[in-house]
């Protein structure tokens, strides 16, 4: 038995290594280039940049995320403390984080106007026209606008290719993990990070709640569980930093709002508008990150219980690879067609952390053993065995990599939940 914790500690160990290194590669990658031919658009990445993956695709089929997106840079942000604590170089990843924010300021600043016309239309070849980014959308970026944007080009520049928009969740991650960073290392505090967070929070109080376009980009705009759950934690944190009585009170409609969504089974559905029975891992995500464990939102809450539960039968049911698994691959939703729909990297590790936390929280070694199954899972799963770069997806019958081969979400999603369980392993060894 000794023999095998040591083990599984020793995988751990190396692929939280080899996540904090994808992680280091994806921030600040100015020795990176992305060439689009069809667009004839080079970019090399800014410092302060995060790469949504440094893998260079152009749609053939894996997908291009050569881009800073605010969600993702968000949630890679908030984890760099625990690649900090795998690596040792805490001077480096202060730098990168300062870089960050430094780079966060300058792609929201509202003085900011985007160009008059799309620059790569030109350049553009006749089968990629119909991607380019309208010239009046480009126009009319200034002021606000440009926190309504889900994602920026890598060299700080805006986005010039057709995306969904207004996107309303990047603001609110970004606020929530600030914070955190901010109680976590003081030396991040100054005037950059003060002007970025009430810049985001101020945003959030005056677009909080209304239909945008939701975590995985897809249309029509909607009130989505993941984005009103983010919405309200980044507002109720800020309201008790800064004794404002109307963010508090703004943070209090989200919940209502948000409560609009339960289902007769207690689950909560993927926004305000989605049907019965429509769940979005998404929603269990954005709890996970605001950690609370009182209110309608607790981690052991009906809401949450019940969600995840509901998404668990879902996704049992319909990816092959879980055949004879007591514990799932978790996807993003039932329908989900991207890629031919299949688990994901992240949103199993989410529920890997939820396992550990639930674990820890009442010292219950039974659902130890399940974040543990699903970690095995996932490490059985990364090429390499944990040595290498952590993709978006997985097959949903065989478990072979698919879409993303090394995505930097993926990295920060497994370091959190490998910080989750050694603190449930040290709980449980305490009791």
């Amino acid at each position: 038995m000794a023999d095998e914790k040591f083990g599984a500690a020793n995988r751990i160990a190396t692929a939280q290594r080899a996540a904090a290194a994808s992680m280091a590669r994806a921030c600040s990658a100015t020795g990176l280039v992305q060439r689009r031919e069809g667009f004839g658009w080079t970019v090399r990445p800014a410092p302060g940049s995060v790469l949504a993956s440094t893998h260079p695709g152009h749609w053939d089929p894996e997908p291009d995320y050569f881009h800073h997106w605010i969600r993702d840079a968000a949630i890679v942000a908030r984890a760099m403390p625990l690649a900090m604590a795998v690596d040792g170089d805490r001077q480096g990843w202060l730098a990168r984080l300062r870089d960050y924010i430094a780079f966060s300021l300058a792609i929201s600043d509202p003085a900011r106007r985007g160009p008059p016309a799309n620059p790569l239309r030109a350049g553009t070849r006749a089968d990629h026209l119909q991607f380019l980014r309208p010239d009046a959308e480009l126009a009319a970026l200034h002021g606000t606008a440009w926190l309504e944007e889900p994602r920026c080009a890598a060299d700080g520049g805006p986005d010039l290719e057709r995306w969904a928009r207004p996107q309303d969740d990047g603001p609110a991650l970004r606020a929530q993990s600030l914070m955190e960073l901010l109680e976590a290392l003081p030396e991040l505090e100054g005037t950059a990070a003060e002007e970025l967070l009430a810049r985001d929070l101020s945003h959030l109080m005056a677009v909080a709640g209304r239909p945008a376009i939701g975590p995985w980009e897809e249309e029509p705009a909607r009130r989505c569980s993941f984005t009103l759950v983010a919405q309200w934690d980044a507002l109720d944190r800020g309201a008790a930093r800064t004794g404002d009585p109307a963010m508090a009170a703004r943070a209090a409609e989200l919940l209502a709002l948000i409560a609009g969504a339960e289902d007769p089974d207690g689950a909560l559905r993927e926004s305000l508008e989605a049907g019965l029975g429509r769940y979005d891992i998404g929603t269990v995500m954005a709890i996970l990150d605001a950690g609370r464990w009182e209110g309608p939102l607790a981690l052991d809450g009906r809401w949450m219980t019940a969600t995840v539960a509901a998404l668990e039968a879902v996704f049992a049911e319909i990816y092959p690879l879980n055949r004879g698994r007591a514990v799932p691959a978790m996807g993003r939703w039932r329908e989900d067609v991207f890629f031919d729909g299949n688990p994901w990297f992240p949103c199993t590790l989410a529920c890997a952390e939820l396992d550990y936390r639930l674990a820890a929280r009442h010292l219950d070694p039974a659902r130890f053993a399940r974040g543990e199954a699903r970690m095995e899972m996932v490490l059985d799963l990364w090429p390499g065995r944990g040595t290498g770069g952590l993709p978006e997806q997985f097959d949903r019958a065989t478990g072979a990599p698919r879409s993303c081969p090394e995505l930097t979400w993926s990295a920060a999603a497994f370091l959190s939940a490998a910080a989750a369980r050694a603190r449930a392993d040290q709980a449980l060894g305490e009791r």
